[in-house]
Order: structure tokens, then C-alpha cells, then sequence
């Protein structure tokens, strides 16, 4: 594993710092989650816009996540990001979750936090990445492009926000 912290400089010359994240962690990455907008939390299975699920699924020592790095910013996480293999049958592969505060999106943030962690799934020898988001984010789209990841599968209506009774494709 990368040696944590990191500190990354934004396009802006805001500095961030990226950390491994810890378990006192779990009351600032709640107010992380409120801030992202819904839209882009569904590509978890939880709802993790409830402390609950943030205490559990996050920060719980039982479940097994390879590496989660939070960025931070004044004490604020702005940025989580994980690679996991739970529920993945493979012992090759792996796969990457990456949410980015809105207000350090277009910043090179996402982009930085996707590099670490791809370079610990590299570094951790596995073959195959696994990223799964929501269709229709551009910048995201434009962050795997960079590192040459192509859609291998788009899961049509396979989310559906129940609180909105629509579905998205994954």
C-alpha cells in the first residue's frame, strides 16, 4: 500500500489531503453524503444517505474493503473512494467506488483519487478493475477514458430510484 497522507494539488492550488479513512471518520462522512446529490449515490446498494448505513457499511471493521481514502479539506471529507473485491467471485479483480463533493468536481480531484486507487489495485496485482456508476456523468466518463477504460456492459433501467420510481442505467 501507497504511504497515507498525500497531499494533492488542485487546478485551483487549493491543496487537499488524501488519508486512508478512520474509524472517527464516521459523523464527517455522513456530512459528506448529505452533500452529494442523490443521483450519485445509487450506484450503492445501501442507502447511504443514513447514518445508519454509513456506520455499518463504512465504517464497520466487518467489512473487509481493501483501501478507503477520503480527501480532506479544513476537517471536511470532500472526496471517498474505495477498492473492494466484497461480493466480487474473482480473485483477480477488484473495483473502484468514487464520489466527489460538487463544489471540487472539474477540479482534478476525481482524477487524482482514481489514480490512487487505481494504483493500489495495480500494486495489489489484481488483473481485472471493475468501476460501476450511474450513466450520464460526463466527468467521470472522462476520467475513465483518460486511463483507458471502455464500457464492457451498460445495465439498462438496472437502478431504479425508489424515491423518485425511476430507473437508471448502470
Amino acid at each position: 500500500m501507497a504511504e497515507y497522507p498525500k497531499e494533492l494539488k488542485l487546478k485551483d492550488g487549493t491543496t487537499i489531503t488524501a488519508r486512508l479513512l478512520e474509524p472517527q471518520d464516521t459523523e464527517a462522512l455522513y456530512g459528506f453524503f448529505l452533500k452529494i446529490p442523490r443521483y450519485d449515490m445509487l450506484m450503492y446498494k445501501d442507502d447511504v444517505s443514513t447514518r445508519e448505513s454509513v456506520e455499518s457499511w463504512f465504517t464497520s471493521p466487518s467489512y473487509n474493503k481493501l483501501v478507503q481514502l477520503v480527501c480532506v479539506k479544513d476537517s471536511e471529507i470532500v472526496a471517498k473512494g474505495t477498492l473492494h473485491n466484497e461480493g466480487l467471485y474473482w480473485s483477480n479483480a477488484a473495483e473502484i467506488k468514487l464520489l466527489v463533493h460538487p463544489d471540487y468536481r472539474g477540479l482534478g480531484l476525481g482524477s487524482q483519487m482514481f489514480h490512487l486507487l487505481l494504483n493500489e489495485g495495480i500494486s495489489k496485482n489484481f488483473r481485472k478493475i471493475i468501476v460501476r456508476y450511474v450513466m450520464g456523468n460526463p466527468s467521470f466518463s472522462k476520467i475513465l477514458s483518460h486511463y483507458g477504460f471502455e464500457p464492457e456492459t451498460v445495465l439498462n433501467s438496472y437502478i431504479k430510484d425508489e424515491k423518485e420510481g425511476v430507473t437508471k442505467d448502470l
